[in-house]
């Protein structure tokens, strides 16, 4: 008779294993040949563009051969089952991403510092793969009638990053318990933070105490007072923080234990409400009360590249900015017709280390241990027959090869071609208005968008975690008060190229979208661009006023600078300690695949003028 197998190893099952680091490999492949840090040979070309390729790993007798198609952006769809690894003659399919940059150190230049620490982050990323897979992933046809939080349940993590899971700091029971994937509720611990340490800031139009009775209900909040007054201190004099169990677990209890002695942070147990954890993982949708807000937490683990606390300096000015940016969407009459939301961050709360925010430029995450945001829900902007999904599930290809774009078509009864036409139209010309009529640049990657879909077309968008992420144009950061701008990202692009639509949608975005489309879909790629050059036309037209702005930030260029994300890692000192958030670095050149269009619909403009 079997012994029981320890927990959390069901998903080690040899064919999933290899499987997700099969899949791992190939989008490791064509990151890394994206942003140049591959430099594959090419062996042979078939008639259908079909390349095959070597890459040499410096070592004698060892080398990789794969086979791909190539794309736009510099970009190749790498076939995952062509990959092999030959070793002393051996060939065999490749199925160990970690081996592959072992293989690979000399190569690519990766120190072995850097190495160690990234093949940790690739085994947890591979793990949670494994995870995944083990409980199924869903059918595209299954995944489009699924509601909104099993959707978020269903996502593979941010497309760019090869390591987009890494999670470090959470061991396997953590992980069962707070991953997104893991499909398990989580109630928040609430402790009480005394108002000498603490802030709660908010909208003008909220009131502390009112706000705290909509979140816990009058009970909770009589039973919480209660426990402030059997401990004998005034219940007035504090305000209340819900935080992440395991920050509370793994931080709090002893990186505040002096607080917790003096009674400045009193812990006052679990809330009521249940939540599900959101892709971004430290982010909670409320699944008893959805009209509640999203809760956003401080949760000290390092995943896609940075450790999730959060910001005192962003979570003071977070409520003004949303006012500020709330004003600007009301008073424009042209985003007001797209329908667009902007999801409020509504309050915040910012506690203050005694120690560590007494230290001049400490390690960032050190002043970033407690703090919460709570955000509007999507539901209460929702109209009757609308529902909404993650903008980033249209990258989604389930195990038949069959993808979420086109099962949302199929069910809207649409062509993808028309489907398509309804989803740049509601995504890209809120964000062209923002840019050019406000000068403001938000993130616009697929985690960030939610769209809202009647009859599974997409009728427009939410736009959710704004505030922190976005980033202000000279011409922006001139209307804005000076404590607030100081407070927000200024762009380094000095350029006159609007890279957060070039590098925030085209590359981060529609690179892989178009992709899914040619090749999942057989919607070729040329038609997905010139869609998107016919919607920013489009906008132009409808917007003579702005046409200086389209000149001097023109999304035609013929080429514009590459992101390089994962090379930062590999390739940089990303696991030492930082004052701030790291930053990718911007190099090099794409080509911009409106280029030629534009060139085109110019060169048949000037025929047509001659001909009169």
């Amino acid at each position: 008779m079997n012994a029981q197998l320890p927990a959390g190893t069901r998903p080690l099952d040899k064919t999933i294993w290899q499987k997700v680091n099969n899949r791992l490999l190939a989008k490791s492949i064509a990151e890394l040949m994206h942003e140049q840090v591959a430099q594959p040979d090419i062996v042979s070309e078939d008639d259908d563009g079909r390349t095959h390729f070597l890459l040499s790993t410096g070592q004698l007798n060892i080398y990789y051969t794969f086979a791909g198609y190539k794309r736009q952006l510099d970009y190749w769809h790498i076939e995952a089952n062509s990959i092999l690894r030959h070793n002393n003659g051996n060939t065999e399919t490749a199925a160990d991403a970690p081996l592959f940059f072992v293989d690979l150190q000399t190569t690519f230049g990766i120190s072995s510092f850097t190495l160690a620490h990234y093949v940790e982050e690739l085994l947890h990323t591979l793990y949670a793969d494994a995870f995944i897979h083990t409980r199924t992933r869903l059918k595209a046809c299954e995944l489009a009638a699924a509601d909104y939080q099993t959707v978020e349940r269903q996502m593979d993590g941010h497309p760019w990053v090869i390591v987009n899971k890494s999670r470090l700091g959470f061991d396997h029971e953590d992980y069962s318990h707070y991953a997104p994937e893991a499909g398990q509720p989580v109630q928040l611990q609430w402790i009480a933070a005394h108002k000498s340490r603490a802030a709660f800031r908010s909208l003008d139009h909220i009131e502390e105490s009112a706000f705290f009775k909509q979140e816990l209900g009058t009970v909770m909040i009589e039973a919480f007072e209660k426990k402030l007054t059997d401990r004998g201190v005034n219940a007035a004099d504090y305000t209340f923080i819900p935080v992440h169990p395991w920050q509370w677990n793994n931080k709090l209890l002893v990186q505040y234990a002096g607080d917790i002695a003096n009674n400045l942070l009193i812990p006052m147990g679990a809330g009521d409400d249940m939540y599900s954890p959101q892709q971004s993982i430290r982010t909670f949708y409320n699944t008893s009360n959805p009209n509640r807000h999203y809760v956003k937490t401080a949760i000290s683990i390092l995943s896609t590249g940075n450790i999730r606390g959060l910001s005192p300096k962003q979570m003071a000015i977070a409520p003004r900015v949303t006012t500020w940016v709330m004003n600007i969407l009301q008073q424009d009459v042209y985003l007001q017709s797209l329908g667009l939301v902007l999801l409020g961050e509504v309050a915040t709360v910012s506690y203050i280390h005694p120690y560590y925010h007494s230290i001049v430029d400490p390690p960032y995450q050190y002043r970033e241990f407690l703090g919460v945001l709570w955000r509007e829900s999507a539901g209460k902007y929702l109209q009757p027959g609308e529902r909404i999904i993650t903008m980033a599930s249209l990258l989604y290809v389930d195990n038949e090869g069959n993808s979420l774009v086109g099962e949302l078509a199929k069910r809207s009864g649409l062509t993808v071609k028309v489907w398509l036409q309804a989803y740049l139209n509601v995504y890209l010309k809120p964000l062209l208005q923002i840019y050019y009529q406000h000068s403001l640049c938000v993130t616009p990657h697929g985690e960030n968008i939610i769209l809202v879909l009647k009859n599974d077309v997409p009728v427009r968008i939410i736009i959710k975690d704004f505030v922190d992420d976005i980033v202000l144009t000279e011409e922006a950061k001139e209307k804005l008060p000076i404590d607030l701008a100081e407070g927000m990202i200024a762009s380094s692009n000095r350029e006159n190229i609007p890279l957060f639509i070039l590098l925030g949608v085209f590359d981060a975005f529609f690179r892989y979208l178009s992709n899914v489309l040619h090749t999942y879909d057989k919607y070729d790629e040329s038609s997905f661009w010139q869609q998107v050059y016919d919607v920013i036309v489009d906008y132009q037209l409808a917007h003579p006023a702005l046409r200086h702005k389209f000149d001097k930030y023109n999304l035609f260029t013929p080429e514009f600078k590459r992101f390089y994300i994962n090379s930062v890692r590999l390739l940089g000192n990303a696991y030492e300690e930082k004052t701030s958030f790291a930053i990718p670095r911007k190099g090099g050149t794409l080509q911009n695949p409106l280029a030629p269009i534009r060139q085109q619909a110019l060169s048949e403009s000037i025929n047509a003028q001659a001909a009169l």
